[in-house]
């Protein structure tokens, strides 16, 4: 059984209820699972058809994933409890085993996997360019500083040679500038969304080191320079990332409008020096905790101790 997707709408297809098979191999599926169950198993289960017979008597398919109700319903009529691991799945047969077949506008295989994601993890790259192309409306964009680009839609869809093709767009962090891109799924859209409104916003309040400098005690200062994890510009960097992501999730998270965005930005831009602050001055205090430990750990220890000492550095380093 093979399933032909087209790759403009592949980012849209879950693997939820292909795994009940067509009707017409359901009951053929059943039997030769149960049949793949370890000898001290499968005893309990004789004769398999008719047990799969009974199953899908009791059963509304695809209500819940196979296996689930499978287990289910096999512990109901006989009280034998069968653990997941227990199913053989490489036994199944060739031609109960769903393939997914990817293929493009002229119905040629790109790809197929009996594993969806796989499928899509390959592909990711020729979907992403293809979602590119159907944006024809100028949604993607490069090289902004300001949000001039209107409301943001949190779902992009767009017809395409019969097919409903939907993509995320997100605003994503080019480190000097912003951009708006389309993406496969929400996930990986809120998770740009994150790093791009994020330097959205930095490029449009006043950086906070100078007002860190001025208001972090001395003994802060020095923990935050004589760090022994990296450049302390990096950790400050950090900090200020910290420090807006902090005010960002306090007044709802993500904003869509530019007239929410432009109420997020003026809230940072006066919140965002004195939650610095108070962010390096806990790292500060974490640095030097850890440090502490550190020294102690140095030198002759218990060898009965190794193994906790042991552990103890390793969550220090992180």
């Amino acid at each position: 059984m093979t399933v032909h997707i087209p790759l403009p709408v592949l980012n849209q297809v879950e693997p939820e209820g292909f795994d009940w098979q067509i009707p017409g191999l359901r009951h053929e599926l059943i039997v030769a699972l149960i049949k793949s169950l370890p000898k001290t198993l499968r005893r309990n289960f004789v004769p398999a058809p008719n047990y799969a017979t009974a199953f899908l008597q009791r059963v509304t398919p695809m209500e819940a994933p196979l296996l689930d109700a499978l287990e289910k319903e096999l512990k109901r009529m006989t009280g034998v409890t069968v653990l997941r691991e227990s199913w053989q799945l490489d036994q199944l047969p060739e031609h109960l085993k769903i393939t997914f077949r990817a293929v493009d506008h002229k119905n040629r295989k790109l790809n197929e996997s009996y594993d969806l994601y796989e499928l899509k993890d390959g592909l990711k790259e020729k979907v992403q360019e293809t979602l590119s192309q159907v944006a024809d409306d100028d949604i993607e964009q490069q090289g902004l500083t300001t949000w001039s680009f209107g409301p943001l839609p949190k779902m992009y869809q767009q017809k395409r040679g019969g097919f409903e093709v939907k993509a995320f767009p997100a605003i994503v962090d080019n480190k000097d500038s912003v951009g708006i891109k389309l993406y496969e799924t929400e996930e990986e859209q809120h998770q740009a969304m994150k790093q791009g409104q994020r330097r959205l916003i930095l490029l449009n309040v006043p950086s906070p080191i100078k007002y860190l400098h001025d208001n972090l005690p001395n003994k802060s200062k020095l923990g935050l320079y004589f760090n022994p994890y990296g450049r302390v510009l990096d950790l400050i960097d950090d900090c200020i990332a910290c420090g807006v992501d902090k005010l960002v999730e306090s007044q709802g998270g993500l904003k869509w409008q530019p007239e929410e965005f432009e109420a997020l930005k003026e809230y940072v831009r006066a919140e965002l020096g004195d939650t610095v602050v108070d962010i390096a001055k806990q790292v500060e205090q974490i640095l030097t905790t850890a440090f502490n430990i550190n020294k102690k750990l140095k030198g002759k220890i218990d060898f009965t101790m190794a193994f906790a000492l042991s552990d103890i550095k390793a969550q220090i380093e992180g």
